[in-house]
C-alpha cells in the first residue's frame, strides 16, 4: 500500500498535515473529510534519490528500537488516559514517528480498527514490530478496561529492558574497539611494514634474531598466500553464521557462552534479571503463569535459558509447584528458588520477583563496571607487548647493524 503526504486545515482553520497509508489519494482525502480535515494537497511520497537521501531512507526504515517503542507506550498511556479515541491517538502518534516504519505500523493498525479487529489483534498483524509479550500485556489491559494501566506498564518494561542492553553494549564497546584495532595493526605491519625491513636486512647479510625471523616468516606467508587466507576466512566465517544460526547450532553457543568464566556469569544474571523483570511485569498485568512462562522465554535472547525456562510450564502442568519446577531447572540459583518459595506462601510473587530484579540490576551493574576495570589494564599490557615485540623485531638488527658500520 503507497504512503501519501498531505496538507489540509481542521474545522478550526489551523494547518495540518501528515503521512498515512491509503489505497488512493481520493481514499485518503474522503479519510480526512470524515476526520473534519479539508484536505488541499495530497501527493505520493517520493523516493529519495542520492547518496544522502539513500541514508535518509536506511535510516527511517532502520529497525524500530526499544527507545521509540517505549515513547509509543508513554504517549498512548497518556492518551488513552485522557480518554482521546483510539484511532485519533494512533494518527497523531503516526504523524510524529520517528520512522517510516513506526508510521506505516501505526496507520496499519488504524486501518485494521476500522476494520472492526480490536487493538492487540491488530498489533499482532506487525510481528517484527510489537512482540508477543507487548501483544499479551495490551490484550489483558483492554479485556480489564485498564489499557492506560497496560501501556503504562508495558512502558516501565521497555525502559527497564532498554536501559540493560544500553548498559551491556556499553560494558563491552571498549574491549571489543580494542581487541578489533589490535588485530588490524598486526595485519597492517605484517603486510606493509615488515616486508620492507626484510628487504634491508637481507641486503645487509646481517644474523637476524629469533623473533626476527619468526615475524618475518609470517610476514611473508601472509603476503605470499592472502588469496588462500582471505578464502579460508571467509569460508569459515560463512560455515559459523550458517551454524550459529541453526536451531542446533545457537543452542550450542549460547549454552557454551554461559560456561565462560566470568562473562558467562554476567551473561547468566543478566538473563535472571531479565527473567526476573519480565515475569514480574506479566504478573502485575494479569497474564496467566504458564501462559507469561512463554512469552518470558522469547525475551532471554539465549536459546539455552529459553529451553530451560519453557521446561517450567511442563513441569507446572505435570502437577508441580512453581518452585518446584525452578528448583529442577538447571538455569537458577538459590535466590530465585528461596524467594519463589515464601513468595508462594505469601502470595506475593510479583513484588518477591521485582526485588530479586533490583538485585540483579544492581549486581550486573557491579559487574559490567568490574569487568572494565580488569578487561582494560590487561588490553592496555597486551596492546604494550605487541608493540614491544614488533618494536625489538624491527630495531634489534638495525642496532646490530649500527656496530658494524661502527666496527
Amino acid at each position: 500500500m503507497p504512503t501519501f503526504e498531505y496538507q489540509g486545515r481542521d474545522q478550526e482553520g489551523r494547518p495540518v498535515k501528515g503521512r498515512r497509508l491509503a489505497q488512493t489519494a481520493e481514499s485518503l482525502g474522503l479519510q480526512l473529510m470524515k476526520e473534519g480535515v479539508s484536505p488541499i494537497k495530497i501527493i505520493l511520497s517520493g523516493d529519495k534519490s542520492g547518496f544522502l537521501g539513500t541514508i535518509i531512507k536506511w535510516y527511517q526504515n532502520r529497525q524500530i528500537n526499544l527507545e521509540e517503542l517505549g515513547m509509543f507506550a508513554r504517549q498512548m498511556h497518556t492518551l488513552t488516559k485522557t480518554s482521546v479515541p483510539i484511532t485519533s491517538s494512533l494518527r497523531q502518534l503516526s504523524e510524529n514517528a520517528r520512522s517510516v516504519r513506526m508510521a506505516d505500523a501505526l496507520n496499519g493498525i488504524v486501518e485494521k480498527l476500522e476494520a472492526g479487529k480490536d487493538l492487540a489483534s491488530a498489533m499482532q498483524d506487525f510481528p517484527t514490530i510489537f512482540t508477543p509479550i507487548m501483544i499479551s500485556m495490551i490484550r489483558v489491559g483492554q479485556n480489564s478496561g485498564h489499557l492506560d494501566e497496560a501501556f503504562l506498564r508495558l512502558n516501565q518494561y521497555l525502559e527497564l529492558e532498554g536501559t540493560a542492553i544500553k548498559r551491556a553494549k556499553a560494558a563491552f564497546r571498549y574491549p571489543l574497539f580494542i581487541m578489533v584495532s589490535v588485530v588490524a595493526a598486526i595485519i597492517l605491519v605484517n603486510v606493509f611494514v615488515i616486508p620492507t625491513f626484510a628487504n634491508i636486512f637481507k641486503q645487509s647479510n646481517v644474523e637476524l634474531p629469533t623473533l626476527t625471523k619468526l615475524l618475518i616468516a609470517i610476514s611473508g606467508f601472509m603476503v605470499s598466500y592472502w588469496i588462500y587466507l582471505l578464502i579460508f576466512t571467509v569460508v569459515v566465517i560463512g560455515w559459523a553464521y550458517h551454524y550459529f544460526h541453526t536451531p542446533q547450532g545457537k543452542y550450542n553457543w549460547d549454552k557454551f557462552i554461559l560456561r565462560i568464566p566470568i562473562l558467562g556469569m554476567i551473561l547468566r544474571r543478566i538473563i535472571l534479571l531479565r527473567f526476573a523483570q519480565s515475569f514480574s511485569v506479566i504478573i502485575e498485568s494479569g497474564i496467566p503463569i504458564l501462559d507469561g512462562i512463554g512469552l518470558v522465554a522469547e525475551t532471554l535472547g539465549n536459546t539455552y535459558a529459553s529451553q530451560e525456562v519453557l521446561s517450567l510450564r511442563g513441569s507446572i502442568q505435570h502437577g508441580k509447584s512453581l518452585t518446584q519446577a525452578i528448583a529442577a531447572a538447571q538455569l537458577f540459583t538459590s535466590l530465585e528458588i528461596q524467594t519463589m518459595a515464601v513468595s508462594e506462601e505469601t502470595g506475593e510473587l510479583a513484588n518477591m520477583l521485582e526485588q530479586i530484579a533490583i538485585y540483579y540490576r544492581r549486581e550486573v551493574d557491579f559487574d559490567l563496571k568490574r569487568l572494565n576495570d580488569v578487561i582494560e589494564p590487561v588490553l592496555i599490557i597486551a596492546l604494550a607487548l605487541v608493540i614491544l615485540m614488533l618494536a625489538f623485531a624491527v630495531y634489534l638488527p638495525i642496532w646490530n647493524m649500527v656496530k658494524l658500520v661502527h666496527n
